[in-house]
Parts: C-alpha cells; sequence; structure tokens
C-alpha cells in the first residue's frame, strides 16, 4: 500500500469507539499486512469478491451497491449500499460456505484495500481480542446501517422514507439515480416519481 492508502487505514482504526492507543501494535500488523486490492469504475460487478473469496475489504473511496440474486424474481434487489470506510465480507462465503446470492457492484469508481483470508487468521493467532475487537466494531457500523434502514422500510408512505434519506444518508442521496434510490426505499419507479412531481423539494 502506499502511503496514502496507510493514512486512510490508520484514520479509520482511530476512528471507532473501542480504539485505544494499546492497538496500536495489533494496527501496524494489519496494515503492514494489507494491500492495494481493488481499483474500479462505475458500474462494474467486482467478480474478486466472488464465491471463492473469503478475504476482507476496506472500501476507500467510493460507494458500493451490495445486490441480492433471488431465484425467485426477475431482477435482482439492492440489499445494502456501503459508503467509503467501511470494512466488510462476503457473509455467505465466508461465514456459511454457501456460493454466494450476494454481490457487489461500483456505483461509484472505487478503491478497495484488501485484507487476505490467511493474514487475517496469522494475525488473529497474534492478536486475538484486538482482532476481534476491531472487526466487530467495524462491521458494526455497517449492521447499524442495515438496521437504520430496515426501519425506514416499515415507514408507510412514500415521502417519508424519501425525506429520511434526505436527512440521514445525505451524501448517499446526492449521488443516486432515481432508479436505485426507488430500489433503496422500497417502492416502485412510479411512486417514487410521483413523489417527485408533487414535491420539488426532492429534487437532486
Amino acid at each position: 500500500m502506499n502511503s496514502g492508502e496507510k493514512a486512510a487505514m490508520r484514520d479509520y482504526f482511530e476512528s471507532l469507539p473501542v480504539y485505544s492507543e494499546f492497538f496500536d501494535e495489533a494496527i501496524d500488523a494489519i496494515i503492514a499486512s494489507m494491500d492495494s486490492g481493488i481499483s474500479a469504475e462505475k458500474g462494474k460487478v467486482l467478480v474478486e469478491l466472488g464465491a471463492t473469496n473469503k478475504d476482507f475489504w476496506f472500501l476507500k473511496d467510493g460507494f458500493l451497491k451490495e445486490m441480492y440474486r433471488s431465484p425467485y424474481a426477475k431482477e435482482d434487489s439492492l440489499f445494502n449500499m456501503i459508503p467509503p470506510s467501511s470494512i466488510f465480507v462476503n457473509e455467505d462465503t465466508l461465514f456459511a460456505n454457501q456460493r454466494p446470492q450476494h454481490y457487489f457492484t461500483a456505483y461509484t469508481s472505487v478503491e478497495i484495500l484488501r485484507l487476505k483470508e490467511a493474514d487475517y487468521l496469522r494475525l488473529l493467532q497474534e492478536y486475538p481480542v484486538v482482532m476481534n475487537l476491531i472487526y466487530l466494531s467495524g462491521t458494526a457500523e455497517i449492521q447499524k446501517s442495515r438496521r437504520e434502514r430496515l426501519n425506514m422500510l416499515r415507514m408507510n408512505k412514500t415521502p417519508d422514507r424519501i425525506e429520511w434519506v434526505q436527512q440521514q444518508r445525505r451524501e448517499l442521496y446526492h449521488i443516486m439515480d432515481r432508479i436505485t434510490l426507488a430500489q433503496y426505499i422500497g417502492v416502485s419507479r412510479a411512486s417514487l416519481y410521483r413523489a417527485f412531481e408533487k414535491n420539488k423539494k426532492y429534487q437532486f
């Protein structure tokens, strides 16, 4: 990794709620073990995160769409939007050893750093408590984001859902096209367009 990537990783770890200076040795070891991973342009499906991959990934820049491939639907559905400065894994593969139904697409151009599974397991042996705390704290942010979105999806009215994204996901709202926004808030495109026609404050 270059110096900018190393600095981004250190800033990330130091921003976690569990961070302590006592973690610095483990953090230095993690950063030394990571590589530059992937750079991808908008729209690319990241095959590197496919069926055989159990590595850990850090999204340095850009947004990822985590898509769900259902055998019962004609179109794949949006499962999650992953923001920059996030640690993530392909959970199907890593935790369940199943063929992933989730896959990742670059919603914007992205830069992703990688910690290989073998290096993660080695570091886990050397720094078991710290590695678990760092991983749990990092992935907790993604889980929190998912729970908040699920609560939003319980709202009955499309305008309420749009306003939630405007207020709670401002950066995301300003980069999303209308099709992705409709997927994200769980409504049809027609319902979204009607809401936009009625209220100009929703305009991008």
